[in-house]
C-alpha cells in the first residue's frame, strides 16, 4: 500500500521542550484526493482537527480525512520527507471511520503514528528566606508526543497500549513468536523507546 519504508529514529529529539512545532508551519509537498487528484502546493496540516490546508499560489484550499488518501510533505524542521494517509480507523464494535496517521514504517506489520500536543510544568525552586526552604515556581511548556499504532496485512488498525507492551507485541508477531521473543530479551529492547519499538518492527518484516 505505502510506496516506501520511512524509519522516522528524528521524532525521539521532539520530546525536548519546544515551541516550534512541524504543525505550525508551511511544508512544500503534494496531495492525492480520494477521487485521484494530485495538487501540489505548501501544506499545513492538524492532527486534532484531521484536516489539511493547501495554498498552491492562488487560493487557500482545505481538505479533512474524508475527502483525502494521501499527502506527503519535506519538513525543513527535519530536512526529510513524511508521508501520511487518511485510513479506515475502529472507533467501536464494527464502526470505523477514516482517520489521519503518518507512516513510520512499511511491511507486514506498518508502524503508524499520531502526534500530539501537550502541556507539561516544569519546577523551579527558588529559596524561601522566611521559612529557609525551597519554594516551588512552575513553568510550562508545550512538547510533541505520538501514539503509536500497528497496521496488519489485513488492513486492521491497532493502538499500541500503554501497557503489556510485550504481551501486545508477540500476539502481532506470534507467526514469529520465538524469535521475535528473543530479539526482545536478547537485545535488552525498551518498547517505550521509539528507537527500540522500531527495531522490532523492522525485524519482524525482515524476517
Amino acid at each position: 500500500m505505502f510506496s516506501r519504508l520511512f524509519v522516522f529514529i528524528f521524532f525521539i529529539s521532539f520530546s525536548i521542550f519546544s515551541q516550534n512545532f512541524p504543525t505550525d508551519l508551511w511544508h512544500n509537498g503534494m496531495l492525492i484526493t480520494n477521487e485521484g487528484d494530485s495538487i501540489k502546493g505548501n501544506l499545513k496540516y492538524d492532527f486534532d482537527n484531521q484536516s489539511i490546508q493547501l495554498d498552491d499560489g492562488k487560493t487557500i484550499k482545505a481538505f479533512n480525512v474524508n475527502n483525502l488518501f494521501f499527502f506527503e510533505i519535506y519538513d525543513e524542521t527535519i530536512r526529510d520527507y513524511r508521508q501520511f494517509y487518511s485510513l479506515m480507523y475502529e472507533v467501536g464494535y464494527n464502526y470505523r471511520v477514516p482517520s489521519l496517521f503518518e507512516v513510520v514504517i512499511e511491511g507486514k506489520v506498518s508502524l503508524l503514528l499520531k502526534e500530539k500536543i501537550i502541556a507539561e510544568s516544569v519546577p523551579t525552586y527558588y529559596p524561601s528566606y522566611y521559612t529557609y526552604s525551597l519554594i516551588p515556581s512552575y513553568n510550562y511548556y508545550s512538547k510533541l508526543e505520538y501514539d503509536y499504532f500497528f497496521l496488519n496485512k489485513e488492513g486492521k488498525i491497532q493502538k499500541f497500549k500503554s501497557k503489556g507492551k510485550k504481551k501486545q507485541i508477540l500476539l502481532l508477531m506470534n507467526d514469529n513468536y520465538d524469535k521475535v521473543k528473543n530479539f526482545l530479551s536478547s537485545n535488552k529492547i525498551n518498547l517505550s523507546k521509539m528507537e527500540d519499538l522500531v527495531k522490532v518492527v523492522e525485524f519482524y518484516n525482515n524476517i
